[in-house]
């Protein structure tokens, strides 16, 4: 049962509460003056039990959320059956200070005709105990915020969940678990600061992909007619190209920049091949591997064809199990692909004897028929040369083609980013991280093995002739590494785990 309706404490009271009402009315339109933009019409209009409400900074997705809350808990909405009886709903924000007070509230007080609160004003409805608002027609709405204990969102059964910002993932569940008795519906309406978060793989994606439960409604900030064009070209002209597409156009991103932007799943990603395709005398083949047990162990195999035109065509990703499963599994692939690969590369650190056997990793694969040569782990080299396979050429076509049922390395390489300081003021104070986030990159870590068996694409700076190189002692300065010039051992193909037939040696002539 609802608390009883306060009685007004004084007359000085009652004169305040009808100041504060004339003045929302005249500043402020209420909900009965809505006119919805597009993008908040095709929220509005969504039945879908879950709704993700995407948009840029100021392109109305609060206020849409607001009016769908007041729409619900008044039993007016002009798209959808509500219930006939009184609504309970839940609106959450990121905290009290800054969520609540400073945005959910005014929001509801200008959108909420006072004639629909509990006793004809806001004075009256709000329960400031319970962060509680009561309307006449017996609905309520609590207001809570992500920073409250989860236990605090436990125990009662609602009509409508309302979260504004991104929540938190624990929260979001156990909110949910508050609309299974009466089928209950809930809307995010979000801007993605955050980036690439649990909400991109349990919500928007499965919505963009048809789920039959989810639908995704994004905005962008230039679609809301209400602001000025000019304003907003000025404010975003300000921002970095991530920022501008999040805070922008609600678009998600990886926050400390994406390790492969080149890759667009449109140009890179190509239907499965035909296995009998790639067994030609014109392509060579390899397979990659990075080992893991509570990780992933990802395996990939690849065909390149005279033109270093690169397709990864087959992957194994599977966590929990030992070599033993795992060289069965890649003599079973290998049999369906018609072909042992010409090279099988591993993470170097394979390499590296075990304290309970006595032998590597990459020793128990080679006793069970997987012999495999070690791969180079230099990050920043190996990141280069997948970013050139990745390039398009001048024809408009990429280096590098991977099919699609090679899903987890597509997911992994869509998302890797730089590793990012733990808070905002760390980010503004220091420079960039030059690391990979160490998460979900195990596909992409074989890949990279793979990649360093490649020649390079391109040559990013020229080499200089000998005659322009320094002399030292009266004789031409040499050049580790080219041609019949004295090299460097710790540059042998030896050293770099590389098979002498696999080492092409530059000539003399540049």
């Amino acid at each position: 049962m609802p608390p009883r309706q306060k009685k007004l404490s004084s007359i000085q009271d009652a004169f305040r509460d009808l100041g504060e009402n004339l003045a929302r009315v005249a500043d402020f339109p209420d909900i009965n003056s809505y006119i919805p933009h597009a993008k908040q019409r095709k929220f509005h209009g969504s039945n879908k039990r879950i709704r993700l409400y995407i948009g840029g900074n100021r392109s109305g997705k609060t206020t849409g959320g607001i009016v769908e809350d007041i729409w619900w808990l008044t039993r007016t909405h002009p798209f959808q059956r509500i219930p006939d009886r009184p609504i309970a709903g839940r609106i959450i924000s990121v905290d009290f200070l800054n969520g609540i007070e400073k945005i959910i509230k005014p929001q509801l007080k200008q959108w909420l005709p006072p004639s629909q609160l509990r006793g004809g004003s806001w004075f009256s409805a709000y329960e400031a105990s319970t962060r509680t608002l009561y309307l006449e027609n017996g609905s309520f709405v609590e207001l809570m915020s992500y920073d409250q204990d989860l236990d605090k969102f436990a125990g009662t059964s609602r009509d409508f969940v309302h979260f504004d910002e991104e929540p938190p993932e624990t929260i979001y569940t156990e909110n949910m678990a508050r609309l299974i008795d009466r089928k209950g519906h809930c809307w995010i309406t979000m801007t993605p600061v955050e980036g690439m978060t649990w909400i991109y793989d349990v919500i928007y994606e499965k919505g963009i992909l048809g789920d039959r439960g989810i639908d995704v409604v994004e905005v962008d900030m230039a679609e809301n007619p209400h602001l000025d064009k000019e304003e907003v070209e000025t404010y975003l002209g300000s921002l970095s190209e991530d920022e501008r597409n999040a805070r922008g156009s609600g678009k998600f991103v990886q926050m400390g920049g994406l390790v492969y932007k080149s890759f667009n799943p449109k140009i890179h990603v190509i239907d499965p091949v035909d296995f009998a395709d790639l067994r030609s005398a014109n392509y060579k083949h390899y397979m990659s591997l990075d080992h893991g047990f509570n990780n992933p162990t990802a395996v990939l195999w690849h065909a390149v064809d005279r033109d270093n035109q690169a397709i990864t065509f087959d992957e194994h990703y599977e966590s929990g199990r030992i070599v033993e499963y795992h060289s069965s599994v890649i003599k079973e692939r290998e049999i369906a692909h018609g072909r042992t690969p010409d090279i099988r590369i591993c993470d170097p650190a394979l390499a590296q004897k075990q304290g309970v056997t006595g032998t590597s990793i990459q020793t128990e694969y080679a006793l069970r028929g997987i012999g495999m040569v070690l791969g180079n782990n230099d990050v920043t080299t190996g990141v280069e040369k997948v970013n050139q396979y990745l390039t398009l050429r001048e024809d408009g076509t990429p280096s590098w083609y991977i099919t699609r049922n090679c899903a987890n390395l597509i997911r992994e390489i869509s998302r890797l980013r730089w590793k990012t300081w733990a808070s905002k003021k760390q980010q503004s104070q220091n420079n960039p991280y030059d690391q990979i986030h160490k998460k979900d990159d195990h596909a992409c870590d074989s890949a990279r093995y793979f990649f360093s068996f490649l020649p390079e694409l391109r040559q990013a700076v020229p080499l200089p002739n000998k005659s322009e190189l320094p002399k030292i002692g009266g004789e031409s300065a040499k050049m580790p590494g080219f041609g019949s010039w004295n090299r460097d051992p710790n540059l042998t193909p030896q050293a770099l785990g590389r098979r002498q037939t696999d080492w092409v040696v530059l000539n003399d002539d540049m």
